[in-house]
């Protein structure tokens, strides 16, 4: 009787086939999980990059209501000007980048609205930066200082997701990021450069009645490059490689110019417009896909504008 209990209760273990089952099937259950959930943080992640685009308009609004209506600048430098404002009145130390009374829409908004001050920074380098960020916004210098979780409406909730190879270091001013991993720019069209020493690029002031079609003129775009990029072909050109002679030497030999970050799933980025809206767009190839070829008068792409946006 003992014995035939004993042979009854004996347990059968797993067979090495019934293992490799049951881990196929986790195998095959996490692959289908990890992407739902790369999906669903990817999307609150541009969750909150639109609510910065959103805040960023709604500050550009009250910018121009007491600006005479002008539309607010991608770059500016005021170092002529009589008064040249509180804006960017400290130079960045040590980074080979910033100028006294020179910056980009980013420092403007920062200093017009005080978004916020950053004590920690203000003791001299190279614990700190030595000042506390009251005039200019936020860059690389400031991150290295208080870590990776500082607030700051005017970049992405999402990272960086390239940089230049070769670069001049982290400026705003799209001549090389070096930012991969950092809250990603928002760069503004350069449509709008005040600055007067940009002899090829400066268009002047314009006011939000100058401006044909205000629901689909791009103000802001998502970029790892900096916090302007050029309303030319170039920085919206996947399909136009740089070659080892050409001018654009902040790009390997080879690399796509481009300057628009992909940054959420599907390869997506997020546009701010002119009239306040902000929307997702997905690739493209280059910069007729976007408002429509010139050569064909019909063609008007995504119905998207970077360029000439005073003409119908």
């Amino acid at each position: 009787m003992i014995t035939l209990l004993t042979r009854h209760n004996r347990r059968r273990g797993f067979t090495i086939t019934e293992l490799l089952v049951v881990i196929g099937l986790i195998a095959l259950l996490i692959g289908i999980l990890l992407p739902a959930l790369a999906a669903v943080k990817s999307g609150g992640l541009m969750t909150k990059s639109m609510a910065n685009m959103r805040q960023i308009a709604t500050w550009m609004r009250l910018y121009s209501s007491d600006n005479r209506e002008f539309i607010l600048p991608s770059q500016f430098d005021y170092s002529d000007n009589s008064y040249p404002g509180k804006v960017r009145s400290i130079i960045t130390a040590g980074l080979g980048h910033g100028a006294e009374h020179e910056g980009t829409w980013s420092d403007i908004l920062w200093t017009v609205f005080e978004v916020a001050r950053f004590p920690e920074a203000q003791v001299a380098p190279p614990a700190g930066s030595g000042h506390e960020y009251r005039f200019d916004s936020p860059d690389i210098e400031l991150y290295n200082i208080v870590g990776g979780d500082l607030p700051n409406p005017f970049r992405s909730a999402a990272q960086n997701t390239d940089q230049i190879a070769g670069g001049k270091g982290p400026t705003p001013f799209g001549t090389g990021a070096q930012e991969r991993g950092r809250p990603g720019f928002f760069a503004a069209n350069n449509f709008f450069d005040a600055n007067p020493n940009n002899d090829e690029t400066f268009n002047g002031w314009f006011t939000n009645a100058q401006i044909k079609i205000p629901e689909q003129s791009m103000y802001l775009v998502d970029s790892f490059y900096g916090e302007i990029i050029q309303d030319e072909p170039e920085p919206f050109d996947r399909e136009r490689p740089t070659g080892p002679n050409d001018d654009t030497d902040d790009f390997g030999a080879g690399e796509p110019t481009i300057e628009v970050d992909f940054r959420y799933a599907g390869e997506t980025c997020l546009m701010l417009f002119l009239d306040g809206h902000v929307g997702p767009q997905g690739i493209w190839k280059n910069l007729d896909d976007l408002q429509g070829d010139p050569a064909v008068p019909q063609d008007h792409g995504r119905g998207i504008r970077i360029q000439n946006l005073t003409q119908n």
